[in-house]
C-alpha cells in the first residue's frame, strides 16, 4: 500500500498533502492535519496560504529554494520540537481546473527543491464524480459557463481548451510525476471512496505512512463537507453571476454578489427536489459521454502502482 510499517518510518519528515480537489481535503485540513492526538500539525493553519505565496504565485524568475526553506523552516522546527508531525496542506498545489490553470510539474520540483526528503499525500475520487464537483466548486465561485464549456466538447480547434482539462484526471501521470521526485516509498494515495467507505483503514493507512502511533478512533466517521446547492440554484447563481462580478483580491465580496447568494440560500430548499435532480441528471449524463474510454488505461496503470482495487471502489478499468 506504498507504506512502510510504522516502526520504521520517521515522523520527524515534512508531510506534504498536494490535493487533489474534492477527495476529502476540507476534512483532511480541519480534522485530521491539526489533530495533536494523531501526532500532526500544521504550523500555518488548516490550509497553509504560504503553499499558495511560496509554491504556486510565486515569480518564477523569483523563485529561490534555500530563501523558501529560511521562511518555512523555522514553523516546521517548531513543530518537530513539540514531537509532532509537520503537514504542509493545500489542494491547488496539485493545479487548478476550475481557472484553467494547471503548474503541476512546476509545483512539484519546488516541493521537492525546498524539502527533498518531504512525504506527499495524493487524494483521487472517481473522474466523473470528481468532474461534476469540480463544476459544483465553478458555479459557486462565481463562473458562468455552461457545464459543455467547462469541459468542452472534445471537437475544439487547435489552439483552444476547456478550462476543466479532461487530460489532468489521468492520476497515474500525477502520481509519476511525484513518485520519480520523492520516490515511490514516499508518495501515498488515498482514494476519497475509501474514506467513505471505511475510514478506520483509510486513516490508518495515512498515519502508517507518516510514521504517526496515533489511534484512528481518536476521529468520529467522516461527515460530508461543503454540501452544495441543488441543481437549479447552482444554474440560478450561474444567471446572477453575469451581473455580479465577484472581487478577485480577496475573500470579502461586493453586496451583489452576496446578495445573489442569500437568495440561493433562501430557495434552495423551496425548489423542488426534482427539478434539481433533472438538471443534474443532464449534467451526469454529459460527463458521462465525455469520460467513456477515456480513463480505463490510466486507472489500470494507477491499480498497477498502487495495489489498490480502483475497480470496486467504482473507477472504469475496462
Amino acid at each position: 500500500m506504498n507504506a512502510d510499517p510504522p516502526s520504521s518510518r520517521d515522523r520527524a519528515k515534512l508531510l506534504i498533502h498536494v490535493g487533489l480537489h474534492k477527495t476529502g481535503t476540507t476534512w483532511l485540513q480541519d480534522r485530521v492535519f491539526v489533530n495533536n492526538k494523531l501526532g500532526f500539525e500544521s504550523p500555518w493553519g488548516p490550509m497553509a496560504s504560504p503553499a499558495v505565496a511560496e509554491f504556486m504565485l510565486v515569480d518564477p524568475l523569483a523563485f529561490n529554494a534555500q530563501e523558501t526553506l529560511d521562511r518555512l523552516g523555522p514553523d516546521i522546527d517548531a513543530a518537530r520540537a513539540k514531537g509532532y508531525i509537520p503537514v504542509l496542506s493545500h489542494e491547488g498545489l496539485s493545479s487548478r481546473p476550475v481557472r484553467g490553470t494547471y503548474y503541476a510539474p512546476t509545483v512539484a520540483k519546488r516541493l521537492k527543491d525546498v524539502f527533498p526528503d518531504a512525504r506527499v499525500v495524493i487524494g483521487i475520487r472517481e473522474q466523473r464524480g470528481m468532474i461534476l464537483s469540480l463544476y459544483r466548486q465553478f458555479v459557486r465561485n462565481g463562473g458562468v459557463y455552461s457545464l459543455k464549456q467547462f469541459i468542452g466538447t472534445g471537437n475544439e480547434q487547435p489552439g483552444w481548451s476547456p478550462l476543466c482539462r479532461l487530460d489532468f484526471f489521468h492520476y497515474d501521470r500525477f502520481l509519476r510525476l511525484y513518485q520519480d521526485l520523492f520516490g515511490a516509498d514516499n508518495v501515498l494515495v488515498q482514494p476519497l471512496e475509501l474514506l467513505r467507505d471505511d475510514e478506520p483503514v483509510y486513516l490508518k493507512r495515512l498515519l502508517d505512512f507518516a510514521g504517526s502511533s496515533g489511534d484512528p478512533k481518536d476521529l468520529g466517521q467522516a461527515g460530508a463537507s461543503n454540501v452544495g446547492w441543488g441543481g437549479q440554484t447552482l444554474e440560478l447563481f450561474r444567471f446572477f453571476s453575469r451581473f455580479a462580478v465577484r472581487n478577485p483580491l480577496g475573500p470579502k465580496q461586493p453586496w451583489s454578489v452576496r446578495n445573489a447568494q442569500r437568495v440561493c440560500y433562501k430557495v434552495d430548499g423551496i425548489i423542488p427536489k426534482s427539478r434539481h435532480k433533472k438538471i443534474e441528471a443532464r449534467w451526469k449524463s454529459y460527463i458521462a459521454d465525455r469520460c467513456t474510454g477515456r480513463f480505463e488505461e490510466s486507472n489500470k496503470a494507477l491499480a498497477d502502482l498502487t495495489g489498490l482495487d480502483l475497480g470496486s471502489m467504482g473507477y472504469p478499468v475496462g
